[in-house]
């Protein structure tokens, strides 16, 4: 038993919900999931009733949360009058290519997910970091990856410049087209749709810089986009790329690579063990 597996239990008997719980502690369902698991394994108690609408205490886990929680108010009432706080310094990597908009979401998320820890986020260190923010395609051997944020590619225009749908690559090329060079799926929608790389009348190697030049309509690009995440600005419009190629080249996973030799306090909180 520890004082995370504790917390973990407690959000999921307050809220119902391991998504929710998961939500709440800015982890993965599974680290919730595996510390409730622990827990029951170790006293050998049943603590929850499942169904399709989320979780409930069963009687011996509301005794058992009754106590969780008055544990962890002890906890953290001697933590802030004993404890000197000294976080543990780890290495994070940022690929070049990943936008500034996705990597500060994901540091964001990596802090509060790692509270005990001193992140020291670099692009392109020269070291050997703990951690690399990147996406699933791009994760360097070696390391496990844990995805934290799933997107989709979309045709990218400014306001007003008319499209009919569904999107058909002859109107995706009435307009401009911004090639992105940092774009992963480049080499791929390239083969797919050769027009593109001939219909090419300005490259970039950033996606921010593809992204301002949409908004002074220069042209129109693509760019991966997550529902949950993403608000683009008001005078660029997005389309998806859906008929034009198959499903898989699509799709965009963003996370985090985790290396071999990480500690397990870390594997833990993202997940891993």
């Amino acid at each position: 038993m520890d004082l995370r597996s504790l917390r973990y239990f407690c959000a999921a008997a307050e809220l119902g919900s391991i998504t929710a719980a998961a939500e709440r502690c800015h982890v993965a369902q599974p680290s919730i999931s595996h510390a409730i698991a622990q827990l029951e394994a170790e006293f050998e108690l049943r603590l929850f009733s499942r169904s399709k609408k989320g979780v409930s205490l069963t009687p011996a886990g509301e005794e058992f949360f009754q106590q969780a929680r008055q544990l962890l108010s002890n906890a953290g009432q001697m933590e802030s009058r004993f404890k000197a706080r000294k976080r543990t310094p780890l290495l994070v990597g940022i690929h070049r290519e990943l936008a500034s908009r996705d990597s500060a979401w994901l540091v964001q998320l990596l802090s509060r997910t790692l509270p005990e820890h001193q992140l020291e986020v670099r692009v392109q260190p020269a070291q050997t970091p703990d951690l690399w923010l990147t996406s699933a395609r791009r994760s360097p051997a070696g390391y496990r990856f844990v995805s934290l944020l799933d997107q989709q590619y979309h045709l990218l225009t400014p306001k007003g410049w008319p499209l009919s749908l569904p999107l058909t690559l002859e109107a995706a090329l009435a307009y401009p087209w911004i090639d992105r060079l940092d774009c992963e799926q480049r080499g791929a929608l390239l083969r797919l749709l050769p027009q593109l790389g001939q219909h090419s009348q300005m490259q970039v190697d950033t996606e921010d810089l593809a992204l301002s030049l949409v908004q002074h309509k220069q042209g129109v690009t693509v760019m991966a986009l997550s529902d949950d995440t993403d608000t683009l600005p008001d005078d660029i419009q997005h389309y998806s790329l859906q008929g034009l190629a198959p499903q898989p080249l699509l799709q965009r996973q963003l996370g985090v690579a985790v290396a071999a030799t990480i500690g397990e306090e870390v594997e833990l909180a993202l997940g891993l063990s």
